[in-house]
């Protein structure tokens, strides 16, 4: 570069890695200056479009694909609730249903259990009274197996006294 020009630049010292140096002569770049002023042109250019704030530079394609992994996740973030909130509302129906059988099931056991209850009752009461039935019945077995007793006796001694005396002589009077 002439002297003269150099009054509208700006001396820059810029370290950069031997292989993209090797690259860059590879390329045909001769100097530093050239590669920087051609990559500082190429730089303002694109970044007129965007505001300087955006200007690509390896930290912001980072944090592009930082942003978009972000924004990746809140999609699949929001896809996530959705079905958490579906599978909420069927759970919700699905419980509204089990509880309707449940209050059902319920019902029809203490129907049942009623039922149970009133056959007991029922059956308890035809148990005392067939006790009451037996023990009459043994009262009257009691009272009649007396009565025959007295009979038995009466008639031994009516026997007794209806039968002549016998005719019969002993066997040592055989004449």
């Amino acid at each position: 570069m002439p002297s003269e020009n150099r009054s509208n630049y700006k001396k820059i010292q810029v370290w950069i890695p031997l292989p993209l140096w090797n690259e860059l002569v590879s390329m045909g770049y001769s100097s530093p200056t050239n590669a920087v002023i051609t990559a500082l042109q190429l730089l303002t250019t694109k970044s007129q479009d965007t505001p300087i704030d955006s200007q690509e530079t390896p930290m912001s394609n980072e944090l592009g694909e930082l942003k978009m992994r972000l924004e990746e996740k809140d999609a699949r973030i929001g896809d996530i609730k959705i079905q958490v909130e579906l599978l909420t509302e069927q759970l919700r129906k699905q419980n509204a249903s089990d509880e309707l059988k449940i209050t059902e099931l319920k019902e029809n056991y203490h129907n049942r259990i009623e039922d149970f209850k009133t056959q007991m009752y029922s059956l308890d009461n035809q148990l005392r009274t067939k006790d009451d039935q037996i023990e009459k019945l043994n009262e009257n077995m009691h009272k009649q197996a007396v009565h025959i007793q007295t009979l038995i006796q009466e008639i031994s001694q009516l026997n007794v006294k209806l039968l002549p005396e016998s005719t019969k002589k002993p066997w040592y009077r055989f004449w």
